[in-house]
């Protein structure tokens, strides 16, 4: 069995036809249907059904590919861990960043990183959290910055931050004038909340999945923040985004009584991961970025996982 022969077996797989995985390969049909068959009879299984047009990969071939993937993926981090002892550095991490905290904690600690690590190439893409654990598992990300908790025990989990949740109330809505708000006392049908993001889920968990103000939709959060400024409706707060409000802005924005309803943000890594002293140096930066920012340790997570 080598890598070569799997790498085959995988572009067969996507393509079901052996012109096409060829040509994906770079090699002869010949040359590539060849080793194909010789890794079959070293493994006396069939994992093409080669009557079907197109092509069908064999239950048994299916479950194979799954490791075959495992395999090709841990072995090019041989070459990863080469380039480590010779050079004691990595040139290039990739990390993903949940959307909803990309124009509030991405600014903290980003520059810091690129100014600290000049000698790697820092990359990043925002996605959702389920996308961003897809790709960590995949390894086309080496870490991720998304709310947790989370269960996996693969995965190594490093609290960044415990942030509260706030909320906006104009004036033409305000019922009370006590600085912090009890959660009993929303009216979630006047609560105009994104349509479907992270931060859509943990407020849907706050608030016990409640009715919310269905006729606006959208993700943007300071779009949401702008129409319930306008006397729309009330909306969620985040605290990072709280904080680049002007201080007009802030006079209408409360806390919820304590314990702070909060989201943990972490950082998240493969436990495995050959890349875990400079992920761990990452974070070590991250923290130091945010000693800035106010810390709140009366804090109830929101655990968005059951």
């Amino acid at each position: 069995m080598t890598i070569t022969q799997l790498t085959y077996v995988l572009a067969l797989n996507k393509h079901k036809n052996f012109t096409k995985a060829a040509k994906g390969c770079m090699v002869s049909q010949p040359s590539l249907s060849m080793q194909i068959q010789k890794l079959e009879e070293e493994l006396k299984v069939s994992l093409f059904d080669r009557t079907k047009k197109p092509i069908e990969t064999t239950k048994i071939g299916k479950k194979l590919i799954n490791q075959f993937k495992v395999i090709i993926s841990e072995s090019k981090k041989v070459y990863e861990i080469i380039n480590y002892e010779k050079q004691k550095t990595f040139r290039k991490i990739n990390f993903g960043i949940s959307s909803c905290f990309e124009s509030s904690l991405l600014p903290i600690f980003f520059k810091t990183l690129k100014s600290k690590l000049k000698n790697i190439n820092i990359d990043y893409l925002k996605n959702n959290k389920e996308g961003l654990l897809k790709l960590l598992n995949e390894n086309k990300l080496d870490f991720i910055i998304t709310n947790t908790p989370i269960n996996n025990s693969e995965l190594n989990v490093k609290v960044l931050y415990y942030e509260p949740l706030m909320i906006l109330i104009p004036d033409n809505l305000r019922l009370s004038e006590t600085d912090t708000i009890d959660l009993n006392e929303i009216n979630t049908e006047k609560l105009i909340v994104p349509k479907s993001t992270d931060l859509r889920k943990t407020i849907n968990k706050l608030f016990d999945n409640k009715k919310f103000n269905s006729k606006i939709k959208s993700n943007n959060l300071q779009s949401l923040f702008n129409l319930s400024y306008s006397g729309i409706g009330i909306t969620i707060v985040p605290f990072l985004f709280y904080k680049n409000l002007s201080q007009e802005k802030r006079n209408n924005v409360y806390h919820f009584k304590a314990p702070f309803p909060s989201r943990e943000i972490s950082i998240i890594y493969k436990r495995k991961s050959i890349k875990k002293d400079i992920i761990e140096e990452i974070c070590s930066l991250i923290k130091k970025s945010m000693k800035s920012i106010e810390i709140f340790s009366d804090v109830k997570i929101i655990d968005t996982t059951n």
